[in-house]
């Protein structure tokens, strides 16, 4: 895998093993004895000359698209130590939209080592008024998406997580209103949300299919990972699997609705 490959990925905490891509002197070794032989911090790099590609939605275009570095100019970076490398990287659409992105890669000992192991320490992004993170088609839930998104890309697993869990019970919430199904006991208690989206799910039936069996316990795995410390490694890895099912009961609950409307609209046809 190259650098430029490891990049377009989502950030990960573990280090990958990516191609060489420091090119030394014939014969040099790197010496963690001499760690300066042949390095100058601060000096400026070419890395690979594959290009980084990252998804974005385009407001020019209207759609998501794949924003690419320019391969003609390669993967540049600046040496900020041996085991350190600072990339700056403009991505493009095909349309001319730009975003700025910046990644701080960390080596697991000698990034100058024949195929070293890395990982991304720090990544940023500067989107212009023509870039989203996230797609306009999940409505209300679109910003909580994009802060989701953005949660996760600085690094931060259980505040990308509670994002998720707040569009969960949002949605099963109102449901539940539009169905009349009460979200509190006789007493006045609040009932439990399993109750909740049992009944829910009876009726307007929210969660996929293909995983209508275990919709409380996605939401009991967002709960874990929100309130313990332990999990932020776990909230990070797990984060794009959490998001698909999440925007899959999003997708399931607008399609219900579309086809829904659709069959009444056929009803008031007059034949």
């Amino acid at each position: 895998m190259t650098l430029s490959r490891l990049l377009s990925k989502p950030k990960a905490s573990d280090y990958q093993q990516v191609d060489t891509f420091w090119f030394l002197d014939e014969g040099y070794e790197a010496d963690s004895e001499n760690e300066e032989d042949n390095l100058i911090i601060g000096q400026h790099i070419i890395l690979d000359t594959e290009t980084v590609s990252l998804n974005y939605h385009c407001l020019e275009c209207d759609d998501m698209r794949t924003f690419n570095s320019d391969k003609e100019q390669g993967l540049r970076g600046v040496v900020v130590n041996q085991q350190t490398i600072s990339i700056d990287c403009i991505l493009r659409c095909q349309c001319g939209t730009v975003v700025h992105s910046w990644f701080l890669v960390e080596a697991e000992s000698d990034f100058r080592n024949q195929s070293p192991r890395v990982r991304i320490l720090h990544f940023r992004e500067k989107l212009s008024e023509n870039v989203k993170l996230q797609s306009e088609k999940y409505g209300e839930y679109t910003i909580l998406l994009e802060k989701a998104k953005m949660a996760h890309k600085e690094g931060l697993g259980s505040g990308a997580v509670i994002y998720l869990r707040i569009i969960f019970e949002s949605i099963t919430k109102k449901i539940a209103v539009e169905k009349g199904i009460q979200l509190t006991k006789e007493n006045g208690d609040r009932r439990s949300f399993k109750q909740t989206l049992v009944e829910v799910n009876e009726k307007h039936s929210i969660i996929p299919r293909a995983f209508s069996k275990n919709g409380y316990e996605l939401f009991s795995k967002l709960s874990e990972i929100i309130h313990r410390d332990d999990k932020e490694e776990e909230a990070l890895e797990y984060f794009g699997a959490l998001e698909t099912l999440v925007t899959g009961i999003i997708d399931n609950v607008k399609q219900t609705e579309e086809l829904k409307s659709a069959f009444e609209k056929i009803n008031d046809l007059q034949i």
